[in-house]
């Protein structure tokens, strides 16, 4: 039941490729369209799901686990950035780019959460939830400085005004506060936040259709492949097995190590000068390659 649940997701993603890339073919949405849709997801749709993921209710038999989570994130922060800097250092720098800013995050952040979901119920939803809590700073931070790292004067004014990173604060100030928010307030940003998955996922249709295929996939690119899916889970793997922490929180650590490339790869060449054509491939060959590698994962994590 996981591992079909798990294809089933993997399946709906490339479903809104498949749209994407036929929109984008028929001239429907046309070149400046996209872009600005690209602006659109990374300053209005993202936000909102980033800030989405906070309006949880914890408990407080939950908060020994939830540390354990932080220190679980952390860990593999410091594994990928590690990892991000020491390879890649002889790829074009356009290239680079989208390398670094692919092995520090994973596509944790929308396919995550509902595989974890559906692996471990609401209470893995939650431990999810924080495990991408340092994730997404170090995403908007030294992921997003992969890019903009040329500017080094606005590097710092950039990340911390970026609306992705404002919306941490704003989702860390909501979790915090014993409020009941209004069912309209939480309804509306459920609906945006449920947006952001179908239309980042038609914007790389988009962009696949824009690409010429041919000499797209390298030797570089097979390599990121490995470390993505397999290098970097192979290694928290092997460390959280010597640490005593319940097998929840080693599985979320794991998977949530292994999923494929962002979205968020692309959109951000696409806005910061990266190669967009080898984000997008990049994105491609994950995805695809993670349909036999996850499904893998949760077997040798005996919760299949």
């Amino acid at each position: 039941m996981i591992v079909q649940n798990m294809l089933n997701m993997q399946g709906m993603m490339f479903f809104f490729v498949l749209v994407g890339f036929l929109v984008r073919r028929r001239g429907i949405v046309g070149m400046e369209g996209r872009k600005n849709m690209v602006d659109l997801c990374l300053y209005v749709l993202l936000p909102f799901n980033i800030f989405h993921a906070f309006l949880v209710q914890t408990k407080d038999n939950v908060w020994r686990l939830v540390l354990i989570t932080i220190l679980l994130s952390v860990l593999y922060n410091v594994i990928s950035v590690g990892a991000a800097f020491l390879l890649y250092k002889k790829a074009d720098e356009t290239k680079r780019k989208p390398l670094r800013y692919g092995t520090i995050v994973s596509n944790g952040g929308f396919l995550g959460n509902p595989v974890i979901e559906g692996i471990y119920g609401t209470n893995g939803l939650l431990y999810a939830s924080v495990f991408m809590l340092p994730v997404r700073i170090v995403m908007w931070s030294v992921g997003v400085s992969c890019f903009i790292s040329g500017q080094k004067k606005n590097v710092v004014k950039k990340v911390v005004t970026h609306p992705c990173i404002v919306a941490i604060f704003l989702g860390l100030i909501a979790m915090l506060l014993p409020v009941q928010w209004p069912i309209f307030f939480t309804t509306a940003v459920g609906g945006l936040s449920s947006a952001n998955t179908p239309m980042s996922m038609m914007l790389i249709g988009m962009m696949l259709a824009e690409m010429d295929p041919r000499g797209l996939i390298d030797q570089t690119m097979v390599f990121y492949t490995s470390v993505r899916l397999v290098i970097l889970p192979m290694i928290l793997f092997g460390v959280t097995a010597l640490l005593p922490i319940p097998s929840i929180l080693r599985g979320i650590t794991v998977i949530m190590a292994g999923m494929p490339a962002p979205v968020t790869t692309a959109l951000l060449s696409s806005k910061y000068g990266g190669n967009e054509s080898y984000a997008t491939g990049m994105i491609f060959l994950t995805t695809l390659g993670s349909l036999v590698t996850l499904p893998l994962w949760c077997l040798i994590l005996s919760i299949g």
